[in-house]
């Protein structure tokens, strides 16, 4: 199945060599952070200013699963945390349901993307561990982040008890008493 690959990109999937990279993007309220596991920089789209560095700091990320079911996926991308600003990240940043984005790209001889990079993984950041090994003086920065399903099951909306009345109108104690309806009330039957 294709996913609704451009042509390009099935051409680069089917030849022989080819020079597959992955690009990391990581969405936070002051600023979006991009990465690349590639030898050098990319900026894509080119021209746009957006730059994915490739200074090792993206160390790689977990297997991304798919399947046909509605599931809940998870992936975790690693970076390195010697670089403090990947820990500062973390730890000033909000990042719960903030949005992570991981993009296959094919580069050609120049080292520019050959074709359109495209996502292979879109979700939402949830869980970020930091990991200090002294002994050996390493530090990884993990991001966990859920498919856009994580909350397909939730019920949306407003519930109809007292704490969520008071949440929205402070005060107010229509609903009170609603807890202890032990029957169903049919609306606007005698």
């Amino acid at each position: 199945m294709d996913r609704g690959a451009t042509a390009g990109v099935v051409t680069e999937l089917g030849q022989a060599k080819n020079a597959p990279v992955h690009l990391f993007e990581a969405h936070f309220d002051t600023t979006v952070v991009r990465a690349t596991d590639a030898y050098r920089n990319i900026e894509w789209p080119a021209g746009s200013g957006n730059v994915f560095t490739a200074n090792g700091h993206f160390l790689g990320f977990s297997s991304i699963e798919e399947s046909a079911d509605l599931q809940v996926h998870e992936v975790t991308v690693q970076l390195t945390g010697v670089e403090q600003s990947w820990v500062s990240l973390v730890l000033q940043e909000d990042y719960i349901d903030r949005r992570l984005v991981i993009y296959k790209a094919f580069l050609d001889a120049d080292g520019a993307p050959l074709v359109n990079p495209f996502p292979i993984f879109d979700g939402r950041m949830n869980a970020p561990t930091i990991e200090e090994n002294p002994d050996d003086g390493t530090c990884i920065v993990s991001v966990t982040a859920s498919s856009h399903f994580v909350d397909f099951e939730r019920t949306a909306g407003r519930r109809t008890n007292h704490e969520d009345q008071q949440i929205h109108f402070s005060g107010d104690l229509g609903f009170e008493y609603v807890s202890e309806i032990n029957r169903d009330i049919t609306w606007g039957a005698a």
